[in-house]
């Protein structure tokens, strides 16, 4: 029999996937296998799965990881009136299906990808998060998503997912670290001036893979310097800077860029200042060969297929280990970020099982989803804590505090109502009207020979089409130059993830634990002094205490009782006890309000955990 041919996937990083009978074809026998490789391990370490949850508890929690946010009163009666023996079944899809799924996922890819309102000298990136939201909702697989980012080309201003590459703009070593890390859960960073102390990655092997980038220019163009070039009495400097960003801050390619190794390189392997050739990571002294006879314009395609192969253990190892910490509260292998030794994980049978189970539902992530969601671990109580010292096998979810977002649009609820799921905000039209219909020059300083073609098209933008005053068309092009962040009324209570990406230090979900977005995977949910006081004294608790939907709901109710059930249904999905009645009883009796029963509800430690 002729042995099957060995390819760089399949050596890819040392990791060969074991393969298994079980496929995702089936999604109620890919939960089942799930939890009897998790029982199996529980049982090789004489532990016991945790009971099964309550439904009470499994509806408030599936809430807050499929979407995102808490469950209404309307929404538990729903699930608690369905008899069905498969209701939580049916809840967990009709979840997936909703617009919260897709609000919570672009939260959670936020944090991971970095997300921005403003990079740094490129302006605005308002439609790379449109091309995200779109991608989600369109329930686009993983692999193309990834494929789309890094071999995306164009204008920022026309091509959202330009905005990837341009994150880590004139900084190339840098964006191939941060997506090795963040897509291969490759730790690579210090490979890029030394041999890896602890991995088999090498100087030379980053550089290999930094030259399938080689012939890109994504650089962070300063659009001031063209901007002077081109103001006159007609508009100003800081106009101009608007309008040419979204059309100069761009990814293309550039013949006559090629990646050379450094000057200090200190490896006999290779030369100092000499060209690098492209080669993939195969850890196999005999297939070192160059990958010769490439279109130089499709190198950041051929990674692309590369990377984001099924294939490519570690890809899929990645997203499902990523996944499942989202779901269960720790991951497979801890960190998420460093997958180099694969059987170092808590349970390296797992890993392999969900990084096949990820290819097997061709990285669809909500498929993916909907079956870990449908195990019995999943479905299990809690654990609050994991033995000290001792890995988390995963008799049920770990015992987590709500993120930033999590608890923002838990609360935006209770003032708003479910319509929060359906209020989405758009800017990238205000972009897009700015990319020019017609080619000019990138040359900072010969751009004034388009001066009157990028004028001329400026004055389109215009209400009237004329320039009065002599005010260089001030504020025109955006609409307003500057993306509001400091709202009234209504406006202020959107989803985290229709407000400028991050919030402002100050506002209730920086405090929270929301991330600044300049590292990747650095949201908080610690909490601390800061938060504690924005939940007791802060504006979003005002609000909620007197002008809110579930204050005015429970003042229609008829007696105290009625009240108090409907603050706890709508506060902590559950009802009252008969000393929690009580309690609230005798302290409006003593003068406090429905408010303040819901301040200390909102303050609980019940509300701020996912139990």
């Amino acid at each position: 029999m002729t042995p099957r041919p060995i390819t760089y996937f399949s050596l890819l990083l040392g990791f060969v996937v074991a393969t298994t009978n079980a496929r995702a074809d089936d999604p109620v026998d890919a939960s089942s296998r799930l939890d009897a490789i998790i029982r199996l391990d529980l049982k090789k370490h004489e532990l016991q799965p945790n009971p099964p949850v309550s439904d009470v508890q499994f509806d408030r929690r599936v809430y807050l990881d499929v979407i995102g946010r808490i469950p209404t009163d309307k929404e538990l009666a729903s699930f608690h009136a369905d008899t069905r023996e498969d209701r939580r079944a049916r809840l967990i899809d009709a979840l997936l299906e909703s617009p919260g799924h897709e609000s919570h996922m672009f939260n959670w890819l936020g944090d991971m990808l970095r997300v921005k309102d403003d990079y740094y000298r490129i302006g605005k990136t308002w439609t790379f998060h449109t091309w995200l939201k779109t991608q989600l909702h369109e329930d686009r697989p993983w692999d193309e998503l990834v494929h789309d980012m890094l071999t995306a080309e164009g204008r920022l201003g026309a091509n959202g997912a330009t905005a990837y590459l341009l994150r880590d703009a004139s900084m190339p070593l840098d964006s191939l670290s941060n997506t090795l890390t963040t897509f291969l859960g490759a730790n690579v960073a210090c490979a890029q001036c030394h041999d890896h102390p602890f991995a088999e990655w090498t100087q030379r092997d980053f550089y290999e893979m930094a030259s399938f980038f080689g012939s890109t220019a994504f650089e962070r163009v300063d659009t001031r310097k063209p901007a002077i070039t081109l103001r006159d009495e007609r508009f100003s400097k800081a106009n101009l800077v608007t309008l040419l960003q979204p059309n100069m801050e761009r990814v293309v390619f550039d013949s006559t860029r090629t990646t050379v190794f450094p000057e200090d390189y200190a490896y006999d392997n290779a030369k100092p200042g000499a060209r690098v050739s492209q080669r993939f990571i195969t850890w196999d002294s005999q297939k070192r060969t160059p990958l010769t006879g490439m279109d130089p314009q499709r190198l950041r395609n051929h990674f692309a297929d590369w990377m984001a192969s099924a294939e490519n253990p570690r890809f899929a190892a990645a997203i499902a280990n990523r996944l499942w910490k989202k779901l269960f509260g720790v991951a497979v292998k801890e960190p998420v970020t460093d997958l180099d030794d694969l059987e170092d994980a808590t349970n390296p049978e797992l890993l392999r099982f969900i990084a096949q189970l990820m290819k097997d539902v061709d990285f669809d992530l909500r498929e993916f989803q909907r079956i870990v969601l449908n195990t019995r671990a999943y479905q299990q109580q809690v654990s609050v804590t994991s033995p000290q010292g001792e890995d988390f096998r995963f008799p049920g979810p770990l015992l987590r505090r709500m993120t930033a977002e999590q608890t923002w649009d838990s609360i935006v609820l209770l003032l708003r109502g479910p319509e929060i799921d359906r209020l989405k905000t758009d800017n990238s039209p205000l972009m897009k009207r700015l990319v020019f219909p017609f080619e000019f020059t990138h040359d900072r300083n010969g751009i004034a020979k388009d001066r009157e073609k990028i004028v001329d098209f400026a004055k389109t933008l215009l209400p009237d089409g004329k320039v009065s005053n002599g005010q260089g068309g001030r504020g025109l092009f955006m609409g307003t130059s500057k993306r509001r962040v400091k709202r009234r009324g209504d406006e202020s209570w959107l989803r985290a993830s229709e407000l400028p990406q991050p919030m402002p230090p100050t506002h209730f979900l920086r405090v929270a634990g929301q991330s600044a977005r300049e590292v990747a995977d650095d949201g908080s949910t610690e909490g601390g002094i800061t938060e504690s006081l924005a939940m007791m004294n802060g504006e979003v608790t005002k609000s909620l205490m007197t002008s809110s939907l579930v204050i005015k709901a429970a003042r229609k109710k008829n007696t105290q009782v009625e009240q108090i059930a409907c603050l706890y249904r709508t506060c902590l999905s559950r009802l009252p006890r008969t000393q929690d009645t009580k309690q609230c009883i005798a302290a409006l009796k003593q003068g406090l309000e429905l408010g303040d029963i819901a301040w200390a509800l909102l303050n609980s430690r019940e509300f701020m955990f996912i139990q």
